[in-house]
């Protein structure tokens, strides 16, 4: 399965985000931890954040967080849902 950038980007704030429960991330320790642009970060999160999946708290105190519970988080392709 090939990925999208977008979408290979968004798996990787995922990851990111879910490895520190608890906690509000900011888009700069994400792109310094993958080496993407901060500004390809930010659109991504914001996508994100509209379906639900993370939660954006702004503020120089604010960050990214999951707004879900790890384990309700599923990734599937078009193919693999009718499968």
């Amino acid at each position: 399965m090939q990925l999208t950038l977008h979408s290979d980007y968004a798996l990787r704030v995922l990851i990111y985000v879910g490895t520190h429960p608890g906690e509000l991330v900011s888009t700069q320790s994400m792109s310094d931890a993958y080496g993407i642009s901060k500004h390809h970060l930010v659109r991504v999160v914001q996508t994100l954040a509209q379906h639900g999946y993370v939660r954006v708290v702004p503020g120089r105190s604010g960050g990214v967080g999951l707004a879900r519970a790890p384990e309700d988080i599923r990734f599937c392709t078009d193919a693999a849902a009718t499968e």
